[in-house]
């Protein structure tokens, strides 16, 4: 099934395929292992592509056109600043975080650090024993600590 936008044909949006979702936790996963790994330590495109790829222990393999818009588009919002320097005969443009991308990478930390329980809670009402404790609660989005506190009555 396709949908018509603009005389241009494209695929209907289809949640029930594993593609889709794939795709979107791949992208914003990817954006914040890129800021993740230039905290670290600076890197090119390259480096940051396999270092993501190692990561995730392949899971998600970022590709040129993943990593190189989004280098462009961090650059151009004064997150990353890349220099040249010659490597091997090759000339790259190692980046590294701004102040401003260590605050967006820090708030990107602490924002994954809330919905995380969330996201496990969640898996674990629909895939019981899949994630940590293995044990769903009764409601898909709330962690356990606090199904726990709930049910204490605290």
């Amino acid at each position: 099934m396709t949908t018509q936008k603009s005389g241009a044909e494209r695929p209907a949006l289809d949640l029930s395929q594993r593609e889709y979702w794939e795709f979107l936790i791949k992208k914003s996963v990817s954006r914040f292992f890129l800021l993740g790994l230039l905290y670290r330590r600076p890197m090119h495109g390259y480096d940051i592509a396999k270092n993501i790829e190692t990561c995730c222990e392949g899971w998600a393999r970022p590709t040129d056109g993943m990593i190189y818009p989004t280098i462009k588009e961090l650059l151009e919002g004064g997150y990353i600043e890349c220099v040249p320097e010659v490597s091997g005969g090759r000339q790259r443009k190692v980046c590294h975080l701004t102040s401003r991308g260590i605050e967006a990478y820090l708030t990107a930390a602490r924002v994954w650090a809330g919905v995380l329980p969330y996201l496990q809670a969640s898996v674990n009402y629909a895939l019981p024993g899949a994630g940590a404790g293995g044990q769903p609660g009764p409601c898909a989005c709330v962690p356990p600590a606090q199904e726990a506190a709930e049910a204490a009555g605290t």
